[in-house]
């Protein structure tokens, strides 16, 4: 039997009003149906008590990775993907701020050329010897220090605060949040006299870089990632996975689909578990548009789950689930539990529907996401 995790990363949503339901409820998606009817559905817990509802948390509880035991920040895992190292390491935004207010948590959507030509302006004008500006994709980047600090302090996750004044969410509170304080105000002037699209940083989710468990250790599976941001790629090659990369992906609803099922079929012949994690339909749910996050979902049951369906054997078992809900009316993440489905020679349930609501109702009722896959392997 073979392994495939499906993770359409912020699919679940509320209803909404002017929808009359939540966009998966709305939204012509036949294939996600097929999975919840010829399958067994349920609802999963992917973010603890106590936790921000990112996705580094949920893809970690999904992978059965416990947070409360390793989870150190979002910059350190996205720092493994890279092979960066350092005492500190944050996750470093390219941002756009009008007027003292967050406009834009991904620059105006900058591109990973623009993004490149301001990382460099940042470290050829930085002041600090300790600290270090790398380049990732588009508006996502990493920074790094290397040096001790005695405490971290707090950090507001900008896609958390679009709409609101910086200066209420800065770092505060002792030597390194002066020092992440002063760097965020730097770089407004540096990346205005280059008239980059974004005209500011905003560092956060920082930590130490951790060391997971290994996912052959835990299930005795080969496995591999296929993902379009460095945070999954650094959950991935933390816990052991290969990851696999594909050309012309924009982590946006215009990613390169095909090239994702590709290699998605093609790992499905040398792996015993594969884990094909998609951006898209979150980035449109931070924009706050409804109708395009149907349209994303829509896209996703389309290219990327109904190609699949084509091809994949009936050896093949899919846990399909979203790693959180991000509503469009708030434009951030919950900590609600997510819909999921398991297919393929498993025992149905009544479900016939791939929806918040629905799975609901299914055979497995509400689960600690940490359960999911060994609930995967033994049904």
């Amino acid at each position: 039997m073979k392994y495939l995790i499906l993770i359409p990363d912020g699919m679940a949503d509320w209803r909404i009003e002017k929808l009359k339901g939540t966009p998966l409820e709305v939204a012509e998606k036949p294939n996600m149906d097929y999975i919840a009817n010829e399958g067994a559905c349920g609802i999963a817990k992917t973010i603890p008590e106590g936790y921000e509802p990112g996705s580094d948390v949920a893809n970690m509880s999904i992978l059965g990775i416990d947070v409360r035991k390793y989870y150190t920040g979002r910059g350190p895992i996205e720092a493994l993907a890279r092979g960066i190292s350092a005492k500190i390491i944050y996750r470093c935004n390219l941002v756009k701020v009008k007027d003292g207010i967050l406009v834009d948590y991904s620059g105006g959507r900058i591109s990973d050329e623009e993004a490149r030509d301001a990382i460099k302006e940042l470290n050829r004008n930085k002041k600090w010897e300790f600290v270090k500006f790398h380049a990732g994709r588009s508006y996502r980047n990493i920074l790094s220090i290397d040096a001790e600090f005695d405490e971290l302090p707090k950090t507001f996750a900008p896609h958390d605060i679009q709409g609101k004044k910086i200066e209420d969410h800065l770092p505060s509170n002792g030597n390194l949040a002066s020092l992440l304080k002063e760097m965020i105000l730097w770089s407004k002037d540096v990346l205005e006299e280059i008239e980059c699209k974004a005209n500011m940083i905003w560092p956060w989710g920082g930590g130490k870089i951790p060391s997971f468990p290994k996912i052959r250790e835990l299930y005795g599976l080969k496995s591999a990632m296929i993902t379009e941001v460095d945070l999954l790629e650094g959950i991935a090659k933390g816990a052991g996975m290969d990851v696999i990369s594909v050309e012309g992906l924009t982590g946006y609803i215009d990613t390169n689909y095909k090239g994702l099922v590709k290699a998605t079929l093609k790992a499905m012949k040398d792996y015993d578990l594969v884990v094909l994690h998609t951006e898209g339909i979150d980035e449109v749910s931070h924009e706050g548009d409804a109708e395009k996050k149907v349209e994303a979902i829509e896209i996703y049951d389309e290219k990327v789950l109904g190609k699949l369906l084509d091809k994949i054997d009936e050896d093949t078992r899919i846990l399909l689930l979203p790693d959180h809900p991000t509503p469009v009316e708030l434009k951030t993440h919950v900590a609600e539990p997510v819909p999921f489905a398991i297919y393929g020679r498993v025992k149905r349930d009544d479900v016939k529907r791939f929806d918040e609501a629905s799975c609901r109702k299914g055979k497995f009722g509400e689960i600690d996401a940490l359960n999911l896959i060994k609930i995967m392997l033994k049904e």
